[in-house]
């Protein structure tokens, strides 16, 4: 391909491509949240809080389940944005102080000093399935500079 076939093609890019690329991407997260039973099947780890095992940027596939201690799950917190941390306990003493009713998880980053907040069952959004370093990059670039 020379540079003349090169401008030209650039000259006949239309919107509509950019279009159909965000909506193919879109009806690929949807399809893959019905296949995995989440609403949330694809996240990236924005913190250091479960290293080593999982590092700033990576991409976390998720499905829905009932979680298990030792597995690595999203939740909902108390902030607008979910949260990527393993269970340490199922209705144990450290949950049952606040949550009385229902299945209560006791949660905690993995590189973290202390535990969160008890969380309830409806809180659990998916356990993860399987992690791919480093391709979740760009997203935790934009978090990380634009805050979204």
């Amino acid at each position: 391909m020379n540079q003349e076939e090169i401008i030209k093609k650039i000259k006949k890019f239309e919107y509509w491509d950019v279009i159909l690329t965000i909506l193919a991407v879109f009806v690929f997260y949807q399809l893959l949240g019905i296949a995995l039973g989440t609403s949330h099947p694809i996240d990236v780890v924005v913190s250091e809080s479960m290293e080593p095992v999982l590092k700033p940027g990576d991409l976390v596939i998720c499905a829905k389940g009932n979680p298990e201690k030792s597995d690595i799950i999203i939740y909902s917190g108390p902030k607008k944005y979910p949260i990527i941390h393993r269970v340490v306990g199922i209705n144990d003493n450290y949950c049952r102080k606040e949550i009385k009713e229902g299945t209560c998880y006791h949660i905690k980053g993995d590189n973290n000093p202390s535990s969160d907040p008890p969380v309830k069952e409806k809180q659990i959004m998916c356990i993860s399935q399987v992690h791919i370093p480093y391709l979740g990059y760009p997203r935790y670039l934009i978090y990380n500079y634009l805050g979204i």
